[in-house]
C-alpha cells in the first residue's frame, strides 16, 4: 500500500461501520466522524476497562460484579448482559495473560484505518489471540466481523505478530476467527475507502 495523499485518519469501528450502513445513510455517519470522542457518551467504557482489568489481575467476576454495581441504572440490564456472556466466553480461558499491543494502521491511497485490538490473550502454549469485543445489543453481523477480522490480520505485524485474530460478539458469546482469502477482497475494500474518503471531502467543503 501507498501512504495516504489525503490526511485522513479513522478508527476501524466506524470504516466498519461505514461499510456495512446502506448507502442512503452513509453521508450521515459521515458527517458525525468530526465529533470528537467523548467518555460521558460512552456507555461501554467502564465495561471496556474491567474486562482489561479482570485479566490483568485473574479476577474477572470481581471486576464484573464491580462494573455492573457502579454503572447508571438505565443502562445496568446491558452491563448484566455484557457480563454474563464475558464471563462465559473467559471461564475457559482463566489461565490466558493478557499482554500489551499496539495500534496498527491500514492505509490506502484515500485513507488511514486505525487497527487496535481490544485485548491481546496468551495461552499457556505460547499461542496468542488479538480480540476485538462487540458490546452492543444489536448482533454483531457477519460481514462485519469479517472486515473486522480481516482489517486485524492485515495489521497485526504492528500491533501483535503472530497472533490469531478474533471477534467476539460478547453478549451472545459468539466467536469468528476464519479471515476473508478472496483475491479481490483487498481492492473492495480500498474502493470503500475512497468513496468514504470522497462523501468526506464533499462534507467538509460544503
Amino acid at each position: 500500500m501507498t501512504n495516504p495523499t489525503f490526511s485522513f485518519d479513522l478508527s476501524m469501528t466506524r470504516f466498519v461501520k461505514y461499510i456495512v450502513s446502506p448507502g442512503t445513510q452513509r453521508f450521515a455517519l459521515v458527517r458525525s466522524f468530526d465529533d470528537e470522542y467523548s467518555p460521558v457518551k460512552d456507555p461501554y467504557r467502564r465495561m471496556r476497562l474491567a474486562v482489561q482489568a479482570g485479566r490483568r489481575t485473574g479476577k474477572d467476576e470481581a471486576a464484573m460484579n464491580s462494573a455492573v454495581q457502579n454503572c447508571r441504572a438505565q443502562i445496568r440490564g446491558h452491563y448484566i448482559d455484557i457480563a454474563r456472556g464475558w464471563l462465559s466466553f473467559i471461564e475457559p480461558r482463566a489461565d490466558t495473560v493478557l499482554v500489551s499491543s499496539g495500534t496498527g494502521r491500514w492505509h490506502t491511497t484515500d485513507l488511514t484505518v486505525r487497527v487496535t485490538p481490544d485485548l491481546v490473550l496468551t495461552h499457556p502454549d505460547g499461542t496468542t489471540d488479538a480480540l476485538k469485543l462487540h458490546y452492543y445489543s444489536d448482533p454483531l453481523t457477519p460481514q462485519a466481523a469479517e472486515i473486522t477480522l480481516w482489517l486485524l490480520r492485515q495489521t497485526l505485524d504492528q500491533t501483535h505478530p503472530g497472533a490469531r485474530p478474533m471477534v467476539l460478539d460478547v453478549r451472545r458469546r459468539r466467536e469468528y476467527t476464519r479471515v476473508k482469502h478472496s483475491p479481490g477482497y483487498a481492492s473492495w475494500l480500498e474502493s470503500e475507502a475512497a468513496s468514504l474518503a470522497f462523501l468526506y471531502r464533499r462534507h467538509r467543503a460544503a
